[in-house]
């Protein structure tokens, strides 16, 4: 629970809103040397409208705020495009970041084959987060995408790791359903 707490924290504060609010969203070079088009350049998703937003809390210390943004303002579903952008409001390293979200995927019933690749993944590109970090997760047509700070964090994420990172925050089974009724604005 500690780690899970620390984590939704930790993605929440790391950056999202300044990531994809900055205009600096340069492309990034690839192990191949081509460059990458990112999901934000791509897909304006600064301009998208606010579904809803929440914070969480743990014991008497906020964690995050978070913000849910669709092209419409309205919550669908996960297979429709998004934005999560999260606001750190204490430091969390990665190590912290990547416990809690093996905690909230295990939660959910991903089995350790799913749940071990995925992680290998996120260590890779996730950084350590300070108070005031944002983090944003862009989901365009089912492929994701990590920023901080405006620059892409990492390649788009396969849909499968895609699909089970935004779970943690809207599946009907999270830990944390007020905060789901939140950002889907219910």
């Amino acid at each position: 629970m500690r780690s899970l707490i620390i984590y939704f924290g930790v993605l929440m504060c790391s950056n999202i809103a300044i990531a994809e609010s900055d205009n600096n969203n340069k492309p990034i070079k690839n192990n191949a040397s081509s460059q990458l088009q990112t999901l934000s350049d791509k897909y304006p998703w600064h301009q998208w409208k606010k579904v809803g937003q929440a914070t969480l809390e743990w014991g008497i210390w906020d964690i995050y705020n978070s913000e849910l943004k669709t092209p419409t303002g309205r919550y669908k579903g996960t297979k429709d495009d998004l934005a999560l952008i999260i606001r750190y409001l204490r430091n969390i390293d990665k190590d912290a970041l990547l416990d809690a979200t093996e905690e909230q995927w295990q939660h959910l019933g991903y089995s350790s084959q799913q749940i071990t690749p995925w992680l290998k993944t996120l260590s890779t590109i996730w950084p350590d987060v300070k108070k005031g970090d944002r983090l944003t997760f862009i989901l365009r047509n089912g492929e994701g995408q990590f920023y901080q700070q405006g620059k892409p964090l990492g390649n788009v994420l396969s849909p499968s790791l895609s699909q089970s990172f935004i779970a943690i925050w809207l599946s009907p089974k999270t830990s944390y359903p007020e905060l789901r009724q939140q950002l889907i604005g219910k």
